[in-house]
């Protein structure tokens, strides 16, 4: 979207919000810290305007996000009809998952998104491939209804950007992106511990299975792919929970020569949720979108449902490599 298009849709959503008096901030399934981290900073923000606002995630705040401002707030549901519905991070409907039905449901609903792969819906879309990550287009909307950002806001901003940069490492970081995170610092919020709490901060549950992926890492004849997979024996094993295993993708992926990293986690109905990662433009969300999934160039996902959709996916991404 060209920035002028995108000046006149972040208009359109703040005329919205200006309108409405009850509204729901939706995140998408398995929701990652920007998913998180936007919802909350926007809803501190609306809450500090007197809206009347519900953060919902059917699955709830990882237990690595909690440490953020306003983390209790988040509910998994909702029964009542808002008057505007926003969801946020979500490349299509059905990554809201069971609550993409009440999210149809509003009066006036918005899509706020970054991905260059993905399916409209919603009255209005904000949306900005450039942008590293949601939160930055959330600082614009909130800059635009003139909402003062506190330190508790500008956390869940900067935790929204730190994860989705990699902490800065990836190549969707920009000059903005430099200039947001230096507006949001200057509210004192402390940059290095919430770098520390975000982003490089384990449990043992996620240290174990990240070595446990390591140790079995697959990897194509070429050694171009590398790819593990945990089971849900595995999982409970180690005492934890499908999220702990977020940054496997990202180390997999770090390996020498590796240039596309998959990640397969069972999930409890015995489907396995995928996180893809890439190297040098390669475009796995391709892949992704094949089994209902979505992303950026070189950060996706989706979910296969069996062993054979699993040998499918790893065909498709040695094709991106032919």
């Amino acid at each position: 979207m060209t920035q002028k298009g995108l000046v006149s849709t972040l208009e359109k959503a703040v005329d919205a919000i200006h309108d409405a008096e009850t509204i729901h901030l939706v995140a998408h399934v398995n929701p990652d810290g920007d998913t998180i981290g936007s919802i909350l900073a926007l809803g501190l923000a609306l809450l500090r305007a007197g809206k009347k606002v519900s953060l919902l995630s059917q699955d709830g705040v990882p237990p690595r996000l909690h440490f953020l401002p306003g983390s209790e707030l988040i509910r998994t549901s909702a029964k009542e009809r808002p008057d505007l519905a926003i969801a946020m991070d979500c490349g299509s409907a059905p990554q809201m998952g069971a609550l993409a039905k009440h999210y149809f449901k509003a009066r006036t609903t918005i899509q706020v998104d970054h991905h260059d792969f993905g399916e409209p819906f919603g009255h209005i879309r904000v949306l900005e491939e450039e942008a590293s990550a949601v939160g930055e287009i959330v600082y614009e909307i909130i800059r635009r209804l003139r909402i003062r950002i506190t330190a508790p806001i500008a956390s869940c901003l900067l935790a929204s950007i730190v994860i989705d940069t990699g902490s800065f490492r990836f190549s969707n970081v920009r000059a903005k992106t430099f200039e947001i995170c230096a507006a949001l610092i200057k509210t004192g919020v402390d940059l290095q511990s919430l770098i520390e709490e975000s982003y490089w901060t384990k449990t043992r549950a996620m240290a174990k299975l990240s070595s446990h992926c390591i140790l079995n890492v697959h990897f194509s004849n070429d050694g171009s792919i590398a790819w593990s997979i945990i089971s849900q024996n595995e999982i409970q094993r180690y005492k934890a929970q499908l999220s702990d295993a977020d940054s496997v993708a990202d180390e997999l992926r770090s390996i020498n020569g590796v240039k596309i990293a998959a990640l397969f986690r069972e999930t409890e109905n015995k489907r396995y949720r995928v996180s893809l990662r890439s190297k040098f433009g390669i475009n796995v969300a391709l892949v992704a979108r094949r089994f209902g999934g979505g992303g950026h160039h070189n950060s996706a996902g989706c979910v296969v449902r069996n062993h054979a959709e699993r040998e499918k996916l790893l065909r498709l991404l040695e094709n991106l490599l032919s």
